[in-house]
């Protein structure tokens, strides 16, 4: 026996469409939350920190006696702000001469060898790579390319390597502690990048530019015063002050080849603040910020050329 099953009239709804539909309610966009630009800026921020901590450390401490700067807690605002570590370089006292006395007479000489012998490096760097780069970019020889990549992988050798090598033969030179033994090992460093740089500069002048100056009698030297050197001026600036800044804060090749004030750098003598007495942080914070203050204006004033040297530099073939 079936059961009837009754039909829907036709103007009868269904009980599932009498049912009210809620609608989904959605944030708009303005009220969402963005966790992704939450998450990105906050490790921004920690890297930040990261970095900027050591400076401000240092440059804190700088201003400090030395025990507020050895106090626990830290002191991350000095208590007593005081200037006596910067005076101490100018006047050096007896109070100061059983710890760090020396390294304290060395600063002024020391200031100024960096000084001497970064500007030296950057210069000597500049005059030797330019014609490198223009044989690599306009010249075609066997061995060209190899040879570019041999400079290249000198780049590569650990420093601790070959520093007993270069002492034997600066030695040999009778040119231990004077500012061309740090010279000639300094520009082992920067060479081979700088040529790299401005061999890519040189490349992109147009062959035209260069046929016209010698239809014009412009001898080599004023065909490269004139034509390559300024297109290649960003990449000069930021070959300069990477070398510049390599030769000023080196610290292993200064260590081995100098050994009095009359050759002594910065990074040397700072070091020579720890003894095995005592370690004078103060004096050794002040002496790190009087380091950096020379390679914090040259960047600041080339900032814009050196952005744009090492940018073309990286991207060119």
């Amino acid at each position: 026996m079936t059961t009837p099953t009754s039909t829907p009239r036709s103007g009868a709804t269904r009980p599932e469409e009498n049912r009210v539909r809620t609608p989904v309610r959605r944030v708009p966009l303005r009220y969402r939350v963005p966790w992704k630009k939450i998450v990105v800026y906050t490790l921004a921020a920690f890297f930040a920190l990261y970095l900027v901590l050591p400076f401000y450390w240092i440059f804190a401490m700088s201003f400090m006696r030395e025990v507020d700067a050895i106090a626990v807690p830290p002191n991350w605002i000095p208590p007593h702000p005081t200037l006596d570590n910067y005076l101490s370089f100018l006047r050096p006292d007896d109070s100061q001469a059983l710890v760090g006395g020396r390294a304290i007479r060395e600063t002024p000489f020391a200031l100024g060898n960096s000084m001497i012998v970064a500007t030296a490096t950057a210069l000597l760097n500049l005059v030797l790579a330019v014609p490198a780069a223009y044989s690599f970019s306009r010249l075609r020889f066997t061995g060209g390319k190899l040879l570019l990549i041999g400079y290249l992988i000198t780049r590569m050798v650990p420093s601790i390597a070959i520093i007993i090598p270069f002492y034997l033969m600066i030695r040999s030179l009778g040119l231990l502690d004077t500012y061309w033994a740090l010279i000639m090992s300094y520009l082992t460093f920067s060479l081979p990048v700088t040529i790299w740089v401005l061999k890519d500069f040189f490349r992109a002048v147009p062959r035209e530019l260069e046929d016209a100056a010698r239809v014009d009698r412009c001898g080599w030297f004023r065909t490269m015063w004139s034509v390559f050197l300024p297109v290649a001026a960003p990449g000069l600036v930021a070959a300069a002050v990477f070398s510049f800044m390599t030769a000023w804060s080196e610290f292993m090749f200064a260590l081995f080849m100098t050994s009095t004030e009359a050759a002594k750098t910065m990074p040397v003598v700072a070091a020579n603040f720890a003894t095995d007495m005592n370690t004078q942080f103060t004096l050794m914070a002040a002496a790190g910020v009087v380091a950096v203050v020379p390679p914090l204006i040259l960047v600041l004033i080339f900032q814009r050329l050196i952005v744009q040297g090492m940018a073309a530099g990286s991207v060119k073939g």
